[in-house]
């Protein structure tokens, strides 16, 4: 039997982390209380609107090392611009619509599941409401 490789998770004092590659420290940092993460994020290199997931900050008091293991497993992270909102992504759980213009849309999706276009989506489950 293969052994499928595992997505390291760093541990600090108040939360356990997913830290993806890039340089430097993310440029934005969004908390989704309900859900009791923080999402980092930045430009990418030499785009103005694109947006790449840097980490997932899970708070210690609300989840474990397996819980988030099973969650990553079954869920993504978009991170939409404006002019990105006809991209079409997996079927979307929790929305976070941009709190500022320049900033993105967070959109939490289930993994393996049939593309839409996220705008189509985000107006089924109410619009600007979080999903």
């Amino acid at each position: 039997m293969v052994k499928k490789a595992r997505t390291p998770i760093s541990e600090y004092e108040d939360s356990f982390a997913i830290e993806l590659t890039g340089d430097g420290a993310p440029q934005e940092r969004d908390r989704l209380t309900d859900q009791a993460m923080v999402i980092a994020y930045d430009r990418r290199p030499g785009t103005r609107r694109r947006w790449r997931l840097r980490a997932l900050h899970f708070d210690r008091d609300e989840w474990t090392r397996s819980a988030i293991r099973s969650w990553w497993a079954a869920h993504e992270v978009h991170i939409l611009g404006q002019d990105q909102m006809d991209k079409p992504i997996p079927e979307v759980c929790r929305s976070y619509p941009a709190p500022e213009a320049h900033l993105p849309t967070i959109v939490l999706c289930h993994r393996n599941t049939p593309m839409v276009p996220a705008k189509d989506q985000l107006e089924a489950l109410g619009g600007s409401r979080k999903g």
